[in-house]
């Protein structure tokens, strides 16, 4: 399995990944040493992306909203209005 270094990169891929599979994707989060490591996979192809950034926890809970609403099928302006 290979890492995804940019997370711009990273985010599009999953979100990809979902749209084409949505029901055989899994998302695992995971803390591994000092790093978050995130794992999305369709049993073919599995995105990985590491950080031990604090920063990048905003980016991890903005992907975690995305496909949160995705999986719900809803929009961003749906959940802001509830």
């Amino acid at each position: 399995m290979v890492y995804i270094k940019e997370w711009n990169k990273y985010q599009e891929a999953v979100e990809e990944l979902y749209l084409n599979s949505p029901k055989e994707t899994r998302y695992v989060t995971s803390w591994r040493h000092g790093k978050l490591v995130l794992k999305v996979t369709d049993n073919f192809t599995a995105l990985k992306y590491k950080t031990d950034q604090a920063s990048d926890l905003k980016k991890f809970e903005r992907l975690n909203r995305s496909m949160m609403l995705k999986m719900q099928n809803r929009t961003e302006k749906q959940a802001e209005s509830k």
